[in-house]
Formats: C-alpha cells, structure tokens, sequence
C-alpha cells in the first residue's frame, strides 16, 4: 500500500507547481561601467577575473572569467562542494 501511495502524493506536488505562472525579466549589463572588478590575475597567474555587478532591481550579479568562459551568478554565489 506505501509503495502505491508514494507515487500519487508526488503527482499531487508536481501538479501543484505547474499551477504558478513562469516569467523572464531580461536587463542590459555593460560590464565596463555598471561592475567592479575584485579580483583578477596577476601577470603570469593565467587570465580569469572576478567581478561584481548592479544587478536587476537590486539583486547583485557576479560574473567569474576564467580562460575565455564565463558563470553569472544572480544574488549569492553558491558554497562550494
């Protein structure tokens, strides 16, 4: 009966969160003037840099450049694993 009864509670939840309505909001960002670079790399020390941007209605973005690629983070950079 608990084997039966797992699947139909999980339907249940997933039901419930297709109910929300999705939506994108989309800003420009010109990295030279709205971000503030903290940290980068020293001569020799390979090519990434960290900054820190103004972000859309006040949530701060962080990019991280490393090696020609790029992670945005919106708000908080998550811990590390």
């Amino acid at each position: 009966m608990r084997a039966l009864l797992i699947p139909f509670v999980l339907a249940g939840f997933c039901q419930a969160a297709q109910a929300s309505d999705i939506s994108s909001a989309y800003t420009d960002l010109d990295w030279k003037k709205d971000c503030v670079t903290y940290a980068q790399a020293e001569e020799g020390d390979g090519d990434w840099a960290d900054l820190a941007c103004s972000g859309y209605r006040g949530y701060p973005v962080l990019i991280a450049y490393d090696d020609a690629r790029e992670s945005l983070f919106m708000a908080f950079r998550p811990a590390a694993t």
